[in-house]
């Protein structure tokens, strides 16, 4: 045998003992080790949540403990005061002595709610010279007013009489495009009729 022949012979019985070794490992081997046990997953464990208490001494606003249902029928009607007054006329005030003749004095108008028949019928006069001596012809005239104060003079509510002065600043527009500002008070007398205060009588003061 020459020495070809035993090198390739040589090769082939190393080939053969790497594979024994191969399947050795892989299949006797592992037949011999014993398998290990795998415990299965336990459930996992639910905690509980506490109870929401039948009654909570925390928050007892969502539900009171001493609920009492409020019937508006037991409150006390409003009875309209002095201060009442004062900012009704403070409104009044406003409302009487802002106009133009481009709006043809239509304020006057929108008061006649808060006014006694003998104050409407005032109000009619003045509006119709109003509109006699500022007639809109393209040139605009008009004051508006901002009451600033309102002070009570006198007011009984046995007689259904009140009197208040209110202080006001003023803003007035020419038919030249002159302006001119001031201030002017306006005095405001009322009558209660029928359980309702209205305007009696508007005096500006000089």
């Amino acid at each position: 045998m020459d020495k070809r022949q035993k090198l390739g012979l040589l090769i082939i019985v190393i080939g053969l003992a790497i594979i024994a070794v191969i399947i050795y490992f892989i299949f006797i081997r592992q037949a011999e080790v014993p398998a290990t046990t795998i415990a299965p997953p336990t459930a996992s464990t639910t905690v509980p949540l506490p109870t929401e208490p039948v009654e909570s001494d925390i928050t007892p606003s969502d539900k009171p403990r001493n609920y009492q249902q409020y019937d508006i029928s037991k409150e006390p009607e409003h009875q309209t005061d002095a201060a009442d007054v004062a900012k009704l006329s403070a409104a009044f005030a406003e409302r009487l002595g802002s106009f133009s003749n481009q709006s043809d004095y239509s304020n006057f108008e929108d008061l006649d709610l808060f006014m006694t028949a003998s104050m409407r019928d005032w109000a009619k006069s003045y509006v119709a010279k109003m509109r006699a001596d500022n007639p809109y012809n393209g040139s605009y005239y008009g004051i508006t007013t901002k009451a600033i104060s309102a002070e009570v003079k006198s007011f009984d509510d046995d007689k259904g009489t009140a009197e208040i002065i209110v202080g006001t600043q003023r803003r007035e527009v020419g038919a030249d495009g002159g302006e001119r500002n001031f201030q002017q008070d306006l005095r405001l007398t009322f009558l209660k009729i029928n359980d309702q205060w209205l305007v009696d009588g508007a005096y500006w003061l000089k």
